[in-house]
């Protein structure tokens, strides 16, 4: 947990350096826990226009590296479609991506709701159906011969174990204030169990 602090307070500490010569208000830090455990960290930089996000799961576990890869790769390619239907209406700096184990967002205030509900969309509601794991077997980038012994009840279980509310923190940081910034984080994660599951 402690990490996770270091990191969300580096990932602010270089959002301020950034935008400093904009000479933007940067306001101290905000935490708080939604009911369903996960920690939230805002800070409000007015008059800065744009807002980040970054999601990150800590303490996920995975024997099997190749199992975290495909999800990875099937997460980012859901990504790149996302991003390419905001380009499509005019929302030229909304971007997500995604790891195996975070999520960032990088969007105009406008655009920033509808990116933090696309991540929760993804990682609170994933498919193993045939056809996405089949998506997900495609999409992967090494030994294909690693996917032989790889089952959609695999990353299911791999899903399970990993993915739990308890173990996740949002860090938010740009021109939002700390309550609209709560009142979009629980609207698109406050339903997530503290363990979820397919």
């Amino acid at each position: 947990m402690k990490s996770i602090t270091k990191i969300a307070i580096l990932f602010i500490a270089l959002l301020s350096f950034t935008v400093a010569s904009a000479q933007n208000s940067m306001k101290a830090p905000v935490r708080f826990k939604l009911k369903n455990g996960i920690t939230v960290i805002v800070a409000q930089n007015n008059g800065l226009g744009k807002i980040y996000s970054r999601l990150t799961i800590e303490n996920q576990t995975c024997g099997n590296k190749v199992i975290a890869q495909v999800f990875e790769n099937y997460l980012n390619n859901k990504a790149t479609k996302f991003n390419d239907s905001m380009s499509a209406t005019g929302a030229t700096s909304s971007k997500v991506t995604f790891a195996y184990n975070e999520a960032n967002t990088a969007t105009n205030t406008a655009n920033f709701e509808p990116a933090l509900n696309y991540v929760s969309t993804l990682f609170l509601n994933p498919t193993t159906a045939k056809q996405a794991f089949d998506e997900m077997k495609s999409l992967y980038t090494g030994n294909k011969a690693d996917l032989d012994s790889i089952t959609a009840a695999d990353v299911q279980d791999y899903y399970n174990k990993s993915f739990k509310a308890s173990d996740t923190f949002i860090t938010i940081a740009g021109d939002i204030t700390p309550s609209d910034a709560k009142e979009i984080a629980s609207k698109a994660f406050g339903s997530w169990n503290v363990v979820a599951t397919l």
